[in-house]
């Protein structure tokens, strides 16, 4: 998956937990799933990039 890919794919999230984040009191239960949500997605990123740097050097070791 590509990273543009992914950020298409995370899109509707994203606007979602920006919402429930910007449009709801402080302390809410919705703040408080918009901040899990970003921060499982904080970790999904990680872990694609690090897919990413592996799939690019052994791309580069080829040549």
């Amino acid at each position: 998956m590509t990273i543009d890919n992914r950020c298409r794919e995370q899109r509707d999230v994203a606007d979602r937990m920006f919402m429930d984040f910007k449009y709801t009191p402080p302390g809410s239960k919705e703040q408080i799933r918009a901040l899990t949500t970003l921060s499982f997605l904080i970790g999904m990123w990680a872990d694609f990039l690090v897919i990413e740097e592996r799939r690019m050097d052994a791309a580069i070791s080829l040549m």
